[in-house]
């Protein structure tokens, strides 16, 4: 029998089945939730109010989670609550998945413009009795090296330009790499040539309308990674893949179905007609690409964690789902090696860093820690578990860098002093305030460099009730230690010392508005010159605009992408010793 339950503040009503789980009935309702843990009761970023029905008494863990997140005794987890009696629940912002601001542009580059997709004006054939020749021979005849259409439907759509009974003489025909046919289209449209590009994350995801015949950025789009419901890291969503065939379809709809909302808001805002759009280029980690496209996880799950693929072919776009010209192509930045993806590829490219000269640290500090050292002309990578906390995911109070977000904090004599993302009043703490709180806990002596927590309460007080638990600091500790170990086992890799490097280049939206010093006195960052430690903001996508826009860019990334040679920590003899050091809160060279 099915049960009345009114959701707040929106003011609606619906009919939900006796036993639904509520964080299942609000997600098919249209109301996204925070389900980081991937709806397993640990993350606490789902609560809602119960404002009228069945208040059963909270589980351990759920009792823990109201406590530190200073809520009253009403509310409940959505992912553990069973709807068993009519109801009414307010939804608060928190626990909502929040709209996202545009992520950095990346560090700008001069490229040859040179894309694939081409537009040519034509003129249309004549014919006549005397020389009844073939309209699609007349056209194709132009273009020598060019494969003819290989569809049906780009064979029907032939045939209605060829019977369009107008004066207008001219027709556009849209080329792919100079050989593929994908449209032509009546009259000249050659003013009208656009492409995607994509930062595929982990946590969000940035689009990129470009303008193919100028290079220019149109406008830009972002938001949350769809399949954050699923959880917060790789592994949980590799693990429901894995055990599961049809949560694979699942994860693929989701992030497919939020790229193509911040497509299509992006195209509506811009009149710009989907079918003028005739290619994508997609970069995001290795478990991204093949979940982006569907595919079997099976052997990203176990060990030696070897992808399905590293280079592909561009893919027509009708096959991914991508919400562009049908026949267009999507075309993913190479995976490089194991769990080290096509974004990395894509920042590598964006940065130029093949082509120059010296030895340099590349770090990409988002939910994966992925870092390269490029030594002479030899590049080595790894990737490392550095989990979600530099985003806020796996922190009691933490949360995405949005307006009310404790991003930076410095420790004075009458405490921390906390400075929000635009003045608001604190909400939670993103990743660069967390840095900046725990190396003013370590001024202030509440923190050990172990990281434990001095004070009676074993939390970090900060304002408005928020406050930093021990296990949060945990989190830091082993985000921290993951990176630490990896530069170092990098280094060692390489007979190196941070002596031997000409520059650091730090990627990622978090890299943005890192504090050095603190960085470097949790142990983050090694002790180097500032002058020679690069901010270059979301590579990933700046790398994915230059994949769109040049072809000797998109053959020169491929050509990298293979011979960047992983090496992995696990299997280093003293990895287990070295991260363990790491865990300690210290300066290092």
């Amino acid at each position: 029998m099915n049960r009345t339950l009114k959701i707040m503040p929106e003011g609606l009503v619906i009919k939900v089945p006796f036993g639904r789980k509520l964080s299942d009935v609000l997600e098919e309702a249209g109301i996204s939730l925070s389900l980081y843990c991937g709806g397993r009761g640990m993350c606490g970023k789902c609560f809602v109010e119960i404002v009228r029905g069945d208040l059963p008494e909270p589980n351990e863990e759920e009792r823990v989670l109201l406590a530190r997140r200073h809520l009253p005794p009403n509310h409940r987890l959505a992912c553990r609550y069973r709807v068993e009696g009519d109801l009414v629940v307010r939804v608060p912002a928190g626990s909502r998945l929040p709209e996202m601001p545009v992520l950095s542009r990346g560090l700008g580059r001069t490229l040859v413009l040179d894309p694939a997709v081409r537009k040519i004006r034509l003129t249309r054939p004549t014919t006549d009795l005397t020389s009844p020749r073939a309209f699609l021979d007349s056209i194709a005849g132009r273009f020598s090296g060019s494969r003819l259409p290989g569809s049906v439907k780009t064979l029907k759509e032939l045939t209605r330009i060829a019977s369009v009974d107008t004066a207008d003489t001219d027709m556009t025909a849209v080329l792919y790499q100079n050989r593929e046919w994908i449209s032509l289209e009546p009259g000249d449209t050659t003013g009208r040539n656009f492409g995607i590009a994509v930062d595929l994350g982990t946590t969000t995801v940035v689009v990129e309308l470009i303008d193919l015949n100028g290079g220019t950025i149109v406008d830009s789009a972002a938001g949350l990674n769809a399949q954050v419901k699923f959880g917060a890291d790789v592994v949980s969503r590799i693990t429901a893949a894995f055990a599961d065939p049809n949560k694979m379809e699942e994860l693929r709809a989701a992030v497919v179905g939020g790229l193509n909302e911040l497509i299509t808001g992006l195209l509506q805002t811009n009149q710009v007609a989907s079918e003028t759009v005739y290619e994508a280029v997609v970069a995001g980690n290795t478990a991204m690409s093949h979940l982006f496209l569907g595919l079997p996880v099976a052997t990203l799950a176990v060990s030696p964690y070897a992808a399905l693929f590293s280079v592909l072919p561009a893919l027509p776009a009708d096959e991914t789902g991508l919400a562009i010209h049908p026949r267009g192509r999507v075309y993913l930045a190479p995976n490089i090696q194991s769990f080290v993806g096509g974004d990395i590829a894509a920042g590598l490219t964006a940065i130029d860093l093949e082509h120059q000269d010296g030895n340099f640290l590349f770090i990409d500090l988002g939910t994966n820690g992925e870092i390269v050292i490029k030594k002479g002309r030899r590049f080595t990578t790894t990737s490392t578990a550095a989990g979600p906390a530099f985003e806020g995911m796996t922190i009691s109070c933490g949360m995405l860098a949005l307006p009310g977000a404790v991003y930076k904090a410095r420790y004075r004599q009458d405490g921390l002093r906390l400075e929000t993302i635009a003045g608001q009043p604190a909400k939670g703490v993103c990743g660069t305030g967390l840095i900046d709180i725990i190396a003013g806990a370590l001024d202030g002596g509440l923190l050990s460099p172990q990281g434990h927590i001095r004070s009676p309460s074993k939390t970090i007080a900060l304002t408005n009730g928020l406050a930093l638990s021990q296990k949060d600091v945990r989190e830091v500790q082993l985000a921290a230690a993951a990176v630490k170990t990896g530069i170092r086992m990098l280094l060692d890799e390489n007979s190196m010392t941070t002596a031997d490097l000409d520059g650091i280049y730090v990627a990622g939206a978090f890299g943005n508005y890192l504090n050095i010093p603190n960085s470097v006195k949790l142990g983050l960052l090694p002790r180097f010159d500032r002058s020679r430690i690069h901010f270059v903001g979301n590579s990933s996508l700046a790398g994915a605009r230059a994949l769109l826009l040049s072809r000797p860019e998109r053959a020169r990334c491929e050509i990298l992408a293979r011979k960047v040679r992983h090496v992995s920590l696990a299997k280093g003899a003293d990895f287990q010793e070295l991260f363990i050091e790491a865990l300690e809160f210290k300066t290092w060279k």
